[in-house]
């Protein structure tokens, strides 16, 4: 056998392992950080500092940078521990232990990184960043690491999907997904990527959105452009695993509505 064709196995091998021993890690962790008590949010406690853009790591991720800007996780975006990212999201989203766990061990193998993670990690183009993003531009052929600044641009365009101009629902997200897909020659997203796209949306409409199912647009403005949290805003609902999953599905549905509606129109 060639030195090549040995390599690809053992690094398959190894990263196997290394996810294997990260589980094997956190399952071990699971009790203690399920009695750990989440400090109550509070914006006093946690007020919003600016990036300093010269220094502080950053991602394309909202979510992860308002997190990093109200010091729920280092204000610096730096070596950042997987209970550091579990504590956090659940202190700053209220998500669920079970979800908060699965976000960071999946965000770590996907990047085959198993103990700190930058922010800046992040970026690296199609790990966990993809294309197709309805807050940021795509990353250039040329670069391994995507843009970690929201695009205003891109995001007016996304909320001028709303059917009231006040608030976004499920169904102003799906039109928008397939319409910022719709704009590739190919296939925008592998599976991969398109449910990571997919339960970015769920999560934001569950975290953020009323009993109605509807998030304010200028809540969204507020996390999505100024990286964050509104005044007043508070995690009152635990946002959980299972919810998130059907979220994804449900907007995958409408999407594919939509499209067949649009062949039906087309072949007309």
């Amino acid at each position: 056998m060639s030195k090549s064709k040995l390599i690809r196995p053992l690094v398959k091998c190894a990263l196997v392992m290394a996810a294997l021993a990260l589980t094997m890690r956190l399952i071990l962790e699971i009790d203690d950080m399920t009695n750990e008590p989440i400090e109550e949010f509070s914006l006093e406690k946690h007020p919003y500092v600016p990036p300093d853009p010269s220094w502080d790591s950053r991602s394309p991720c909202p979510a992860l940078n308002t997190l990093a800007n109200h010091g729920f996780l280092p204000h610096d975006g730096r070596g950042a521990t997987q209970r550091d990212y579990i504590r956090a999201l659940r202190q700053g989203y209220n998500l669920s232990l079970p979800l908060a766990t699965f976000l960071t061990l999946s965000g770590h193998i996907l990047l085959a990184q198993y103990s700190h993670l930058s922010l800046a990690d992040l970026s690296r183009h199609n790990f966990i960043e993809h294309d197709a993003s309805l807050g940021h531009w795509d990353t250039l052929p040329t670069l391994e690491y995507a843009p970690d600044l929201p695009s205003r641009c891109l995001l007016n365009h996304t909320l001028a999907h709303s059917s009231d101009g006040k608030t976004m629902s499920m169904y102003d997200f799906a039109k928008a997904r397939l319409e910022r897909e719709s704009a590739y020659s190919g296939r925008a997203l592998d599976p991969v990527h398109e449910e990571i796209a997919r339960g970015e949306m769920s999560m934001v409409l569950g975290i953020f959105g009323g009993q109605d199912g509807r998030v304010s647009i200028d809540v969204l403005r507020e996390w999505w452009e100024h990286e964050r949290f509104p005044e007043g805003y508070k995690p009152t609902h635990q946002q959980t695993l299972l919810e998130t999953v059907r979220g994804s599905w449900k907007i995958r549905q409408i999407m594919n509505k939509m499209e067949r509606s649009s062949h039906a129109r087309t072949a007309k």
